[in-house]
């Protein structure tokens, strides 16, 4: 499978197997033949190799709440918390505070609907790159600034890719 930047994947169980309750991932789910949630792939800008996926949530109202809230308790826009934005006509919410690190083996396939590819605009893609790497950087200085623990979770997958070399 070639892995197009900005495209919208699902996750294999495999993985969650692997990282989901170490990390607190979101589980896989499907129902009446609609899977979630979808993710939102680009590639690390230094090791090309680790893929980074951005959960996406159509529980806009939910999501607008807790970021309101927060924004209230911290008396600032809490800038790398959630994106929210439309995705193909719908609402959704990009949630950066669940983003993590993958590699392409975990990717199960592209989110298409009435099969055709989902799109996710280009001014979309660039917010929400903005706000993934602004997150990424923190976790490069060893801050935990998502739900992920980003350090560890890094350290896991760059280890997984050197045990694959």
């Amino acid at each position: 499978m070639v892995i197009k930047e900005g495209t919208l994947y699902f996750m294999k169980d495999e993985f969650l197997d692997t990282y989901g309750e170490k990390y607190n991932l979101m589980d896989n789910k499907e129902k009446k033949g609609t899977k979630r949630p979808t993710y939102f792939c680009f590639r690390d800008n230094k090791e090309t190799q680790l893929l980074w996926f951005v959960p996406m949530s159509k529980q806009y109202e939910k999501y607008r709440k807790i970021y309101e809230e927060k924004k209230e308790n911290i008396r600032k826009e809490p800038n790398n918390f959630v994106f929210f934005n439309n995705v193909a006509g719908r609402k959704g919410v990009f949630l950066i505070q669940n983003m993590f690190p993958t590699i392409e083996r975990y990717i199960q396939e592209e989110y298409c609907r009435k099969g055709k590819r989902v799109k996710v605009a280009i001014p979309i893609q660039k917010e929400i790159l903005e706000k993934a790497r602004n997150t990424i950087a923190l976790a490069n200085k060893g801050i935990v600034a998502t739900y992920t623990n980003l350090p560890e979770f890094i350290k896991d997958i760059k280890d997984e890719i050197r045990r694959k070399r």
